[in-house]
């Protein structure tokens, strides 16, 4: 079986031109895509009349959109000092950023997809995590209770900048809520920035609960200790894809292994050259 027919890709990850990113997808043979920030605009923001152009892109073009890569979530606690409701802030202002969630599911139901990413709150104060885990289960439960009654699949992405960032406090989250419409984007190179294991080993848990839903994949370089971290071309950093790729296909992972390749410069660049090593590697497979 040829799995490079599984690939996607992050479109802000080429171009903030839609219709350009999709033409370099579709020159590696990507027909589905996911979307971020269209036209150097939050897909949140954008207006029907934006979305109507764009399915006029996807469809000229045979393509689809797989996961409404949203912002929800990604913001800081109601509780935090940082916290603000005199702006339209989706980092500060939580109110903001959650009543966004009807909009989103607008978008999502546009394009047809009930995959939709969300975040845990950030919080980066790792001794603070257990403090602040039963305020960020309260927050979230009403959305997966609304994805559940309209069909829809919140995929929770690890980060290490927010409350769910290793693989321990991956598995508590999946626990406490406990949901059918509640799944996991498996991202290698978030686990790797928190200092968390990527092996094939530490993974298991995840296929065996039936979780991944979707793959993220990125290949740090470095870490910047306490900030951040600088990625690389896939192949090149010190995420052993090959491995993660096998094992998905072992248990039988039937979704997309999406390129999102977080690079700083060259951004279109880094993003061929890294679906030319996915195209290689998973028709190997």
């Amino acid at each position: 079986m040829n799995h490079s027919k599984r690939i996607s890709v992050v479109t802000d990850e080429i171009s903030q031109d839609f219709d350009y990113a999709l033409d370099v997808a579709a020159e590696y043979g990507i027909s589905t895509v996911d979307v971020r920030t269209v036209w150097n605009e939050n897909i949140v923001f954008l207006s029907d009349d934006e979305l109507e152009r764009m399915q006029k892109a996807l469809d000229q073009r045979n393509m689809q959109i797989n996961v409404i890569t949203s912002p929800f979530g990604k913001c800081v606690f109601p509780s935090s000092r940082f916290s603000t409701k005199r702006k339209k802030s989706l980092w500060r202002n939580p109110e903001f950023n959650l009543e966004l969630f009807d909009r989103i599911v607008e978008i999502s139901d546009f394009f047809k997809t009930p995959n939709i990413r969300i975040f845990s709150f950030f919080e980066k104060r790792k001794s603070k995590v257990d403090d602040k885990w039963e305020e960020m289960i309260n927050l979230i439960k009403p959305y997966v209770k609304k994805a559940e009654n309209i069909g829809k699949t919140l995929l929770l992405e690890n980060d290490y900048m927010f409350m769910v960032a290793d693989i321990e406090h991956t598995i508590r989250f999946f626990e406490d809520l406990n949901s059918d419409a509640l799944q996991l984007i498996l991202d290698p190179g978030n686990y790797y920035m928190e200092g968390d294991l990527t092996t094939r080993e530490a993974y298991a848990n995840f296929y065996e609960r039936d979780l991944v839903n979707h793959i993220h994949v990125k290949d740090p370089k470095y870490m910047i200790p306490g900030i951040t971290g600088i990625f690389t071309v896939v192949g090149k950093g010190k995420i052993n894809y090959d491995s993660i790729f096998k094992q998905a296909i072992d248990y039988g992972y039937e979704g997309y292994f999406c390129l999102e390749t977080h690079a700083l410069r060259n951004k279109e660049q880094v993003s061929r050259k890294s679906l030319k090593y996915m195209i290689k590697t998973l028709r190997e497979i």
